[in-house]
């Protein structure tokens, strides 16, 4: 299954260290990878379909993004393929516009009954994945919940959102989303882990898949308790802001 990192401080900052590490530990993952950041309140987005670490070297591109993004959110994904092909145009993350803004979105789970949902709205992703489609439903939620913008926050939408996803299209999601400016975290089946304050890597909010983390330091893990929908994250900065579990 794929993993996914994130990034997240009060200024601009690299993931020299941290990006390289995500990469290693995540090698099983044999599918595509991908980075994604914000130039500008530009959303940018490098991926491939390659195999992020082959013949016991990391991907030359990924390599220099590591060593070269410079931004206060940094989102990366390393894929293995649970629904649609092997190529850049399914590797994560993908790009959609909803609320005025762009927002990125990676996802890592395993939910077939998803990959039905025919969006209403344009553009919809070339991707033929559950991802992609579970990325266009919650674009989908937030458009038609265009007229309660301005009395209703974005978090209620975005609960509303997932629970008629986990309701009407069962499965295993855990994905990362952001505008830029904050990453929105879910997951209801993978644990996320979070540390702040690296001695070892950089010092910002980092967030990863990785069973293990990525150094021996004290993660924190964060997990959806049994009953639950799952547990939704906020961050902000370097903080993590919210973390609640969505209860039936």
């Amino acid at each position: 299954m794929c993993d996914l990192f994130a990034l997240s401080a009060p200024q601009h900052y690299t993931a020299a260290t941290s990006l390289p590490l995500f990469a290693v530990r995540g090698r099983q993952n044999v599918h595509g990878w991908g980075i994604g950041f914000f130039r500008q309140r530009v959303p940018v987005v490098e991926k491939s379909g390659d195999q992020v670490f082959a013949d016991g070297r990391l991907h030359v591109s990924f390599q220099r993004l590591a060593r070269v993004v410079n931004s206060p959110i940094i989102l990366a994904h390393i894929r293995y393929k649970t629904s649609g092909e092997v190529d850049e145009c399914h590797a994560h993350p993908f790009v959609l516009d909803f609320w005025g803004q762009a927002w990125i979105f990676a996802h890592n789970g395993k939910a077939p009954a998803v990959e039905a949902y025919a969006s209403p709205h344009t553009p919809v992703l070339e991707a033929g994945s559950d991802s992609a489609r579970a990325f266009e439903f919650l674009r989908d939620y937030f458009t038609d919940a265009e007229p309660r913008r301005p009395t209703t926050p974005f978090d209620v939408i975005l609960r509303e959102a997932l629970v008629q996803l986990l309701q009407g299209y069962p499965g295993k999601y855990n994905f990362l989303l952001t505008n830029g400016q904050v990453i929105w975290a879910f997951t209801n089946h993978r644990q996320f882990l979070l540390l702040k304050g690296s001695e070892k890597l950089e010092d910002a909010l980092l967030l990863t898949t990785i069973e293990e983390g990525l150094s021996s330091e004290n993660w924190q893990r964060l997990a959806a308790p049994e009953g639950s929908f799952g547990k939704l994250l906020l961050i902000a900065g370097g903080d993590l802001v919210l973390s609640a579990d969505l209860l039936p």
